[in-house]
């Protein structure tokens, strides 16, 4: 069973994939959504403040900012994709527990 910690890592690793794939695609735009999810979660502490993190942070997939639906490169496909997965998993948790 997950805790919040193990949640705040997968997320946190997540974002550092999306920081290494934005570098490496020169894309300014998905760099600043991983500086804005590097804020979202850098203070989360509770499983409250995990789901509303959480909540936030996959609105990003309905067109919000960085828009994650029309990724170029496998780079930055495989980074959305992990972060999605990782978002999505620790919102499951959540609302499983």
């Amino acid at each position: 069973m997950d805790n919040v910690e193990q949640a705040l890592g997968r997320i946190r690793a997540a974002i550092e994939k999306l920081h290494l794939a934005a570098a490496q695609d020169h894309d300014a735009q998905r760099a600043h959504a991983a500086r804005w999810l590097d804020g979202l979660f850098e203070d989360v502490e509770s499983r409250e403040q995990l789901r509303e993190a959480a909540r936030k942070a996959l609105e990003l997939y309905r067109g919000g900012m960085g828009s994650f639906q029309d990724v170029g490169t496998a780079v930055m496909d495989d980074a959305v994709s992990g972060l999605r997965r990782a978002l999505g998993s620790a919102r499951s948790w959540l609302l499983r527990s």
